[in-house]
C-alpha cells in the first residue's frame, strides 16, 4: 500500500502522487486490484496488428495491380488512406477503452462513405480497390482481435456476426450489380467474409443464440 502523509490515507495505486492533494506518496504497492499496464499492452498489440494488416492489404493490392498493369499507381492511394487511418486509429487506441466496438463502427463508416463516393463519382477505382480493401482490412482485423482479445473484453457475438454479414453483402452486391472491372480483390473480400461467417455460425452458434435470447427476452 502507498500512503499520503498529508491526507493520512493508504490505498493501492501505481501512481506516484496523491489524487487528492498531489503530494508525493510513500511506500510500495505490489498487489494492484486493477493493474494499469494491461490496457496499455492490449492497445499496443492492436496498434501492431493494425500496422500489420494495413501493410498486408497494401501488398495484396500492389501485387494485383502489378500483375494487371505492371505499375503501382492506384495502390499508392490505398497506401495513403491506410497511413492516414493508422495515424488516426493509433491516437484513438491510446485514448479509448471500447476498442472492438469502435472499430466496428469505424469500418462501417469507411465502407458507407466509399459507397457514397462511388454513387456520386461512378469511379470504378473505388469499387475495384478501395471498398474491397476496406472490407478485407475490417474482416481480418476483427477476426484476429476477436481471437486474441476475447478474454479481455465482453464480446458481443451478435454484433460481430451482423458486422461480418454486412462486410460479406457489400462485395456480393458489387459483383451482382457488375460495378467492378477488376474483380480479384472483391472476390477475395467476399470469400473471406463467407469463411468467417461460417466459422462464427459453426463454432459460436450457442453464444450467438444465448445473446439473442438475452436481447429479445426469449
Amino acid at each position: 500500500m502507498k500512503e499520503c502523509k498529508r491526507c493520512h490515507i493508504s490505498f493501492a495505486t501505481s501512481e506516484s502522487v496523491c489524487p487528492l492533494c498531489q503530494n508525493a506518496l510513500v511506500g510500495t504497492c505490489d498487489d494492484l486490484v486493477f493493474p494499469t499496464n494491461i490496457r496499455f499492452r492490449t492497445n499496443r498489440f492492436l496498434v501492431q496488428l493494425f500496422l500489420f494488416i494495413s501493410l498486408v492489404v497494401f501488398i495484396i493490392a500492389g501485387f494485383i495491380e502489378l500483375m494487371l498493369s505492371a505499375r503501382l499507381y492506384y495502390s499508392l492511394f490505398i497506401l495513403a488512406g491506410l497511413a492516414t487511418n493508422f495515424i488516426l486509429v493509433t491516437y484513438v487506441l491510446l485514448n479509448k477503452q471500447d476498442i472492438l466496438d469502435l472499430f466496428g463502427k469505424y469500418g462501417l463508416i469507411l465502407v458507407l462513405l466509399s459507397l457514397l463516393w462511388y454513387v456520386i463519382t461512378k469511379n470504378t477505382i473505388i469499387t475495384n480497390y478501395i471498398i474491397p480493401s476496406f472490407c478485407i482490412f475490417e474482416l481480418l482485423f476483427n477476426l484476429i482481435s476477436f481471437i486474441v482479445l476475447k478474454n479481455h473484453y465482453i464480446v458481443g457475438y451478435l454484433k460481430i456476426l451482423l458486422l461480418n454479414l454486412f462486410l460479406l453483402i457489400i462485395p456480393g452486391i458489387l459483383i451482382l450489380l457488375n460495378c467492378i472491372t477488376v474483380p480479384i480483390l472483391t472476390w477475395i473480400a467476399f470469400v473471406l467474409g463467407l469463411i468467417i461467417l461460417l466459422g462464427l455460425l459453426i463454432f459460436y452458434f450457442d453464444d450467438i443464440q444465448l445473446e439473442c435470447k438475452k436481447i429479445f427476452n426469449i
